[in-house]
């Protein structure tokens, strides 16, 4: 599997020994990874062309492989609204990606799956990506998280002074009295990307060389609290990768994006590790992509798998991110949960990031909000491979 980046050694060690409290009884942990821009053909799991994911590919082998999973929406603000109410966007309010301008966010009359798990008695935490409004209560911390770390956006929607790869590149932050004059109107120039814990803006500009360490060390953080605290926990872990590259090394045998998707596939290993030495069988981990990749950045985006067709080969369209053809939303899925979800199985049926709320409200033993309709369902039967029926079609 290659050598192992230098920060993920000193968090093993940490790992190791992290839980040491009883599981809480008659309840599930849950974590659910949320990957940016994931190709389908990401995970060797799902193409054999994709050698940087043994991780993963170690996760379908040991859990389950949901190989017509597909998000709520082509693009992230509308598909992470509709993960976390269960409701696709024209019920939600959230059709668009929300801007570094933009003064609201997912609509405040929404319950969030943090909400309704705290209220079960959960603890509940979201690091990484937000990207459903930063300002006022539309901030994490008021949207049922008890803790949050982050950044309230995409990684390229503010400047650092180590900016990540790009397509066209972007220049870092300008120095104090510099004028600027971003070349490419993409880049962000006038707004340093900030990095969050709860409300405080810890790091700004973000160090994006460090940002995976960082998240990690939230996690374990989090969840030792959890545990100190006897409580089942909900981490909600929304990747920067694959978005764009962050600030990286590649090594000379392979690409900018593939050491990238080798960075992402590690740092999965280490969650499933931190699930693992909670007891196994006590979490369900749950892994998938707010959508597809994005074609747009060439190089630096996600392999489409055989979610390629003629049409697009023959005029150069794109099937992927921001588009409604089958590449821009069918993204990978996998669930592990040792002793519940059954190993070395790959389902068929048809499921969607909107099953996400409903299947693990249930599984909670909570209840749904009432007077509004979910357009996701309880999949718990598939999950444990007692049926291989999922949607017949979505509204």
């Amino acid at each position: 599997m290659g050598t192992p980046a230098p920060w993920s050694v000193l968090l093993l060690a940490v790992l190791v020994g992290l839980c040491t409290s009883p599981v809480a009884q008659g309840k599930p942990n849950f974590i659910v990874i949320l990957a940016d821009d994931l190709g389908w053909g990401d995970l060797g799991a799902n193409w054999a062309e994709t050698k940087e994911t043994p991780h993963l590919d170690e996760l379908a082998a040991e859990g389950t492989r949901f190989v017509d999973f597909h998000s709520a929406a082509s693009t992230c603000s509308p598909s992470r609204a509709s993960l976390l109410t269960g409701r696709l966007g024209v019920r939600n309010g959230v059709t668009h990606n929300f801007a570094i301008s933009s003064v609201g966010g997912l609509p405040l009359n929404e319950t969030t799956l943090a909400e309704v798990l705290r209220a079960a008695g959960y603890s509940t935490a979201a690091i990484g990506k937000w990207h459903l409004g930063h300002h006022g209560h539309h901030h994490p911390i008021f949207r049922g998280f008890d803790y949050y770390f982050g950044i309230p956006y995409s990684h390229d929607m503010g400047c650092t002074d180590t900016p990540g790869y790009n397509v066209p590149p972007c220049p870092p932050c300008p120095q104090h009295g510099a004028a600027t004059s971003p070349t490419n109107k993409d880049c962000y120039t006038d707004v340093a990307l900030p990095l969050f814990e709860n409300l405080t803006i810890i790091q700004q500009p973000v160090d994006l060389s460090s940002l995976v360490e960082q998240y990690m060390e939230a996690a374990a953080r989090f969840i030792q609290q959890a545990r100190d605290s006897s409580r089942p926990f909900f981490l909600y872990l929304a990747l920067a990768h694959m978005h764009v590259p962050l600030q990286i090394a590649p090594p000379p045998d392979r690409g900018i994006y593939g050491a990238a998707l080798r960075e992402m596939d590690a740092l999965v290993g280490h969650v499933k590790h931190l699930a693992d030495s909670c007891g196994k069988g006590s979490t369900l981990l749950w892994f998938t992509g707010d959508n597809g990749p994005w074609m747009q950045k060439c190089e630096l985006a996600g392999r489409l798998g055989p979610l390629l067709g003629a049409w697009q080969r023959a005029q150069g369209g794109s099937p992927a991110k921001q588009t409604t053809w089958e590449g821009g939303h069918r993204v990978p899925a996998l669930a592990y949960w040792p002793g519940h979800v059954p190993a070395k199985r790959s389902s068929h049926a048809m499921l969607s990031t909107l099953d996400v709320f409903p299947t693990l409200v249930a599984l909670a033993g909570a209840t749904l909000p009432p007077n509004r309709r979910f357009d996701g369902m309880d999949v718990s039967p598939v999950l444990f491979g007692l049926s291989d029926v999922g949607h017949k079609g979505f509204p």
